[in-house]
């Protein structure tokens, strides 16, 4: 919790979302604090994009 009260953040599981990631993280913008997206071993720009929007990204590598 900060002095202002407590953060909520978002959680986005997402894996090859380039297409729809944009639209979801501003959408989720609009009622969080912070969006992270989790990165399920894309091989497109889900990452990338997600990054651009301000989004902290987690990225999953699928070994473990």
């Amino acid at each position: 919790m900060t002095e202002k009260g407590p953060v909520v953040a978002a959680c986005i599981p997402a894996f090859n979302e380039e297409g729809t990631i944009a639209r979801v993280v501003l959408m989720a913008e609009r009622y969080v604090d912070r969006v992270f997206v989790c990165d399920d071993g894309s091989v497109d720009l889900t990452g990338v994009t997600s990054e651009g929007l301000r989004a902290v990204v987690v990225t999953l590598d699928g070994d473990g």
